[in-house]
């Protein structure tokens, strides 16, 4: 049996669908791209009631699979602040899962290596928010260039090690001295991550081919 770790894993990759009920915003309206999206019509009847039961018992809100462009973003980010706001989170909850959600996809509209398929080209990712009694998590995954992936875990694995005001003070300082990646602030967006989570990241790298890998990344924020 597999482990629930590997459980979400899989899970994350082809995922898109709200938990309960549909969002009182039409999906369709923001989410021009529909291809995109796992409507019950879409998923075999048989078993849409699994899809339902898997969703639930991996806590997910909502999530999108595809490619990412500016306009997607904004769409995301309302719909995040509007079930936010359904599910009472506090303010100041609130306010850090959004500011999470922007630099996570900020960085992979950005950073993130565009998809060679001939099917699903740009910048593809995937996207989840979930909920626990414990927690609010953010998963999300993106190509990356295998050239940029020892950076990335340096970066990662370093600023894990440092407690909450060490992370704030190298804020300070990058913001002082500018950007500190060679694609333009990378480093800065993952101690934003960490700033407003103050909890410790968790990744990791599956190979995709020679040249890139696909990166995924959990992002927790205490309840």
């Amino acid at each position: 049996m597999e482990s629930p770790k590997n459980q979400k894993i899989d899970l994350i990759i082809g995922l898109c669908y709200a938990e309960g009920v549909w969002p009182k915003i039409r999906i369709q309206k923001l989410f021009k791209n529909r291809k995109n999206l796992i409507s019950p019509l879409l998923v075999n009847l048989n078993t849409t009631f699994d899809q339902y039961k898997m969703m639930k018992t991996h806590h997910l809100i909502f999530g999108y699979r595809g490619n990412l462009t500016n306009e997607l973003i904004t769409s995301i980010l309302q719909l995040a602040d509007s079930k936010l706001k359904e599910l009472k989170a506090p303010f100041k909850k609130k306010k850090a899962i959004i500011n999470i959600l922007i630099e996570c996809l900020q960085n992979i509209l950005y950073h993130s290596e565009a998809s060679q398929d001939t099917d699903f080209q740009g910048h593809q990712c995937i996207f989840l928010l979930g909920k626990t009694d414990e927690k609010f998590f953010i998963q999300i995954g993106n190509y990356i260039h295998n050239k940029v992936k020892p950076e990335l875990k340096s970066k990662l694995d370093y600023m894990n090690t440092l407690q909450n005001d060490e992370i704030h003070n190298l804020y300070l300082e990058v913001l002082d001295k500018g950007q500190i990646s060679e694609k333009g602030g990378a480093g800065l967006g993952i101690l934003r991550i960490l700033k407003d989570s103050g909890e410790q990241v968790s990744y990791e790298f599956f190979p995709v081919d020679d040249s890139n890998s696909f990166f995924c990344m959990e992002i927790n924020v205490l309840t």
